[in-house]
């Protein structure tokens, strides 16, 4: 009986241990790099991978306060004749395995637009670990600066643009940031136009007691059509795009008259219908834009029947103005050619064909405005203008 219980003890010890082997190759959190951003970049024909790391005990530190002191970003670089060769390089000095499934941001220069996304996109591919959720940038900034950038009172660097850049866009909509799936999905559709947010970082707007201090901003935007990279254009020549974009979610507008202030308005939830009519063999369009929206601010005194005629002009010339920018380009940013493509596709396939599918000035024939302002908010508008 002491026997058959000492071989029972010793199969059962031997059964534990051989569970606890499944074990012993997991890796410690503080064992390994986690990569929270990644940045292509193509010099001196060879390209340039840029990493940015966050230590996260650190940033665990971060969300229980407001720290007293900086949140320090480590940034890695790699360099070779291929993506992949670059990649390789930087695990030459990483020290430890570099994690690529905290990613929350692509950074992507100018240059590699001009050279072509094909090898990017193949790396995506290629890395199970990367995913197709993070946001997409471009930037004509050296990436290495751009990545080590601080937000305001020592946050944790994933509280910025590049890791968050919807917080912003809901209170000021301009130009709206793309997830890595919405920017591959569109961006080989037939004459879809696809904009790739441009970053950079700018020390202009805040200070630190008396000292500049960079932060993250939206600038513009580089355009694509058919999988080509076409320029890139500033957030004014954008700016009518937030009219016509259903995801806009609030962005202000300043009425003028001779020259002055005369009110602000802040617009929301623009309801879209674009409408081709081909004849022949060319095609024009129409566009129609429903805004609500609320009076932020009132200057001088006006009916609001007028203030509304009055923002609906100002929508509508931002709406043309930021077509005919597009065409200086070769770039429908209307998404005009598309709606064709989606609606009457036979046509756009003849048009297409016969070459009569480019747009002029004159092919964006009407624009409809109707903008229905609900209230002022806690202002009180002004009974003798109503």
């Amino acid at each position: 009986m002491r026997r058959s219980k000492r071989l029972a003890a010793v199969t059962l010890s031997l059964t534990a241990l051989l569970l606890l082997t499944g074990c012993w190759d997991i890796k410690n959190i503080q064992d390994m790099n986690y990569v929270t951003s990644i940045g292509f970049d193509y010099a001196d024909n060879e390209y340039r991978v840029y990493v940015q790391m966050l230590d996260f005990i650190s940033v665990a530190k971060v969300e229980s306060g407001k720290p007293s002191q900086h949140v320090p970003v480590w940034v890695g670089t790699g360099k070779g004749a291929t993506v992949i060769e670059a990649v390789n390089d930087l695990y030459q000095t990483s020290q430890v395995r570099v994690f690529y499934g905290q990613v929350s941001s692509i950074v992507v220069s100018e240059r590699v637009m001009n050279k072509g996304l094909r090898d990017i996109q193949e790396l995506q591919n290629r890395y199970y670990e990367l995913r197709f959720t993070p946001w997409v940038f471009g930037t004509t900034m050296p990436i290495d600066k751009l990545f080590a950038v601080t937000p305001l009172f020592h946050l944790s660097p994933i509280i910025s643009l590049l890791h968050q850049p919807m917080e912003s866009y809901r209170q000021k909509s301009t130009i709206t940031p793309i997830t890595s799936r919405e920017f591959i999905t569109n961006y080989n559709e037939p004459d879809q136009v696809v904009l790739l947010p441009s970053i950079r970082a700018t020390a202009e707007r805040w200070k630190q007691d008396t000292s500049p201090h960079e932060v993250l901003d939206i600038n513009g935007a580089f355009v694509y059509q058919d999988g080509q990279y076409q320029g890139w254009l500033s957030e004014r020549k954008l700016i009518g795009l937030r009219w016509i974009d259903p995801k806009t979610s609030r962005s202000p507008l300043v009425v003028y008259r001779d020259g002055q202030p005369e009110a602000a308005v802040s617009l929301e939830a623009p309801k879209i219908q674009i409408r081709p009519i081909v004849k022949g063999n060319s095609a024009a369009y129409e566009v129609s834009v429903k805004l609500s929206g609320n009076i932020s601010d009132i200057v001088r005194a006006i009916k609001e029947t007028e203030l509304e005629a009055e923002v609906a002009a100002r929508v509508r010339n931002e709406i043309r103005e930021t077509f005919v920018n597009g065409l200086q380009i070769n770039s429908d940013l209307l998404q005009l050619q598309h709606t064709l493509y989606r609606t009457n596709n036979k046509e756009w396939k003849r048009l297409k064909r016969e070459g009569n599918l480019k747009l002029m000035p004159d092919s964006l024939a009407d624009i409809r405005v109707d903008v229905q302002l609900n209230n002022a908010g806690k202002l009180k508008y002004p009974a003798a203008s109503r």
